[in-house]
């Protein structure tokens, strides 16, 4: 009988060290796909598709396409969004303020810059919500279309979109997804990869 006894105490001490071993395990993968894999949270990847049209002989029509690809697990959400188009050609120095010539030049002259942008101007910014959120579901893609009025004068711009991360958003963050490109208005295709 003594060695039933023994017997059914070391299985049970076995069985007790399993499952705090399955539990340290579960606990791992959990953490590993849900909070360090950031599994609850959507993924996106951005690309811009930018096009123009000359409407007269002062200005362009710029078309900014971009693809909203949901990368992740989980349906995404894109409320808030922000695009701005900034003058790259001709260099242009506004009377005051910070100078994007006066950048470029101090940083032929210093190899360690301070920040890792020019100042560009803008020339056109829209920042705003859609009345109802987009959705995209896992592994969908969403294309969104701008259009903004450019001054035939401006031969290089630098378009940059953000879309915020509305469950971030509901979190107080301020995170999203962003994109950025160069467009040469000056060659056909606009110098832009599509």
């Amino acid at each position: 009988k003594k060695k039933v006894e023994t017997a059914n105490e070391i299985a049970a001490t076995v069985q007790a060290i399993v499952t705090i071993i399955a539990v340290i395990i579960g606990g791992l993968w959990t953490y590993n796909l849900f909070i360090k894999g950031r599994k609850e949270y959507p993924h996106a990847n951005l690309e811009q598709k930018i096009s123009h049209v000359t409407l007269s002989e002062g200005v362009n029509l710029l078309r900014i396409g971009i693809d909203v690809n949901n990368t992740g697990d989980i349906r995404m959400k894109i409320g808030r969004w922000t695009i701005r188009v900034q003058q790259i050609l001709p260099v242009r120095c506004p009377k005051q303020g910070v100078c994007a010539g006066n950048e470029v030049n101090e940083a032929l002259r210093v190899t360690e810059r301070q920040s890792d942008r020019f100042s560009w101007p803008l020339i056109a910014e829209r920042d705003s919500s859609f009345e109802h959120p987009v959705d995209i579901e896992p592994g969908e893609k969403q294309a969104l279309e701008f259009e903004f009025v450019i001054p035939s004068e401006v031969k290089v711009a630098r378009v940059y979109s953000h879309f915020g991360n509305e469950q971030k958003l509901r979190e107080g963050d301020e995170g999203g997804w962003a994109a950025s490109s160069y467009y040469d208005f000056r060659t056909p295709s606009g110098g832009e990869k599509k």
